[in-house]
């Protein structure tokens, strides 16, 4: 079974005991929405799940391992289809793919953070697995701008702009109130957003982005 789920000392999980270790991992979730990462403790934890700190040490070895284990859980879960975004690069479509990103955003807000927290510390680890996360972000945009720009030859360009776009949607979400209809100023940041991501997908293909030589 390679992808069983194992305790620390080795032994593979039950159903009973894959309902615990979920559990952990909700109450460590729900313990990230209200405190700081480096305050977050184990007893907090385990009281919420109504089990005890030895009983977490079953199932992870430290507060990293169990934030890791969620945001492993975060990267399985597709904020949209790389297809969602080909074919139609209008403004709609723009403004669907900003959206779909916030509703991500916002729904692992507390996971994404951490793994931010952990990542911009130097731990390669979380590094690792926000690259994996927003990687769809960026291959979703780079099929758009193929899309787009057919002729373009420039792969190492097209690359390079969608990590740009990219960085934009997930600087915007981060800031980006999960409210924004209360907001006309968030809303003034998502309308301008999606104009960026339009303009920058629908605009000729001159530089960084390169087209075929016409004969």
């Amino acid at each position: 079974m390679p992808n069983a789920i194992l305790a620390t000392d080795g032994r593979t999980l039950g159903a009973a005991a894959l309902r615990t270790r979920r559990t952990l991992l909700n109450s460590v979730a729900t313990e990230l929405k209200w405190t700081p990462y480096r305050d977050v403790r184990i007893a907090d934890i385990a009281r919420r799940a109504k089990t005890s700190n030895a009983s977490f040490y079953q199932y992870f070895p430290d507060l990293d391992a169990a934030v890791l284990a969620l945001a492993e859980d975060v990267a399985r879960n597709d904020f949209a289809s790389p297809a969602s975004a080909t074919g139609d690069t209008g403004r709609e479509a723009a403004a669907e793919l900003v959206d779909a990103f916030f509703r991500f955003y916002h729904a692992n807000r507390t996971v994404l953070r951490a793994v931010e927290a952990k990542a911009a510390e130097g731990d390669e680890r979380f590094a690792e697995l926000r690259q994996k996360i927003y990687g769809l972000l960026t291959t979703t945009l780079e099929h758009t701008l193929m899309s787009a720009h057919p002729r373009a030859t420039d792969r190492d360009a097209r690359a390079a702009t969608a990590a740009s776009l990219a960085l934009l949607v997930m600087a915007a979400a981060a800031q980006h109130p999960r409210h924004s209809h209360l907001s006309a100023d968030a809303a003034a940041v998502r309308a301008a957003v999606v104009d960026l991501l339009h303009a920058a997908i629908t605009r000729r293909p001159t530089a960084p982005l390169t087209t075929t030589p016409m004969h």
